[in-house]
């Protein structure tokens, strides 16, 4: 092949590969290791990491890509290594908590549903009242439309059993968090899902790590792996770990 044909067998190689911007990294290997959990190999299609991640940028909590890169880290690093504490810690369940959970919830839920048909009945009467307004009348109609939905679905849902199924995932992630905290303590943070122990799950991970159990290879997924425990976050009192309301306030 001529000089010639050889540039130009270059430039349609470039061409059919697309156009690439100066400031682009290259992209990263599937078949790249980027870590390791207890031996197991982890590269970089496990984690669906495409492209090096960017440590120096902070982390916005509305990059959707972002936390779910950060949730397929935490899958394939953090799960084993939490998944064993649970087994060597004996964390599940007993039959009497699953009962107290199903009866709390019943309570609650009865407790819920009169407050919701007391405030139904005081709508009724606002809307019966004389010279109501229109704009008071729709938004009186609208609030009580919506506590009506409210209250047709909270009946039923008093009215089915509770799945165990659903009590032991309450009762297993309470007591996840407990005992990390008792293992290793530091700060408590409020969740929607529960109190979480955050000092604790990464001191976890830190002793795994220095135990040769858990290793990274790409200090990018080792930074995204590790960030959830340096963003902001609104802490509690620890106490909040010993006392589940869905367990009627039991230790």
């Amino acid at each position: 092949m001529t000089i010639r044909g050889w540039c130009f067998c270059c430039l349609a190689f470039v061409a059919a590969m697309g156009p690439m911007r100066a400031d682009e990294p290259p992209p990263v290997p599937a078949s790249r290791t980027v870590g390791s959990v207890y031996g197991q190999d982890i590269t970089a299609a496990d984690v669906g990491l495409k492209e090096p991640i960017d440590i120096s940028v902070k982390f916005d909590a509305r990059d959707t890509a972002r936390w779910q890169q950060m949730g397929r880290i935490m899958a394939k690093f953090g799960n084993p290594v939490m998944e064993r504490f649970l087994k060597e810690h004996r964390v599940e369940a007993a039959a009497e908590e699953i009962a107290t959970f199903k009866k709390t919830m019943r309570a609650a839920t009865a407790k819920s549903l009169r407050e919701w048909e007391a405030r139904i009945a005081e709508l009724d009467k606002q809307l019966a009242a004389p010279n109501l307004s229109e704009e008071d009348k729709a938004k009186y109609e609208k609030e009580r439309a919506q506590l009506q939905r409210l209250a047709k679905s909270m009946r039923e849902t008093n009215e089915s059993e509770t799945p165990d199924e659903l009590a032991r995932s309450f009762i297993v992630a309470w007591k996840t968090e407990r005992e990390l905290h008792r293992a290793y303590g530091g700060r408590v943070i409020f969740q929607q899902a529960g109190p979480e122990a955050l000092d604790a799950r990464r001191r976890l991970f830190e002793a795994a790590e220095k135990q040769g159990d858990l290793k990274f290879t790409d200090p990018g997924v080792r930074h995204l792996f590790y960030y959830y425990a340096n963003m902001r976050h609104v802490f509690i009192d620890a106490k909040a770990l010993e006392q589940p309301w869905f367990l009627g306030g039991m230790p």
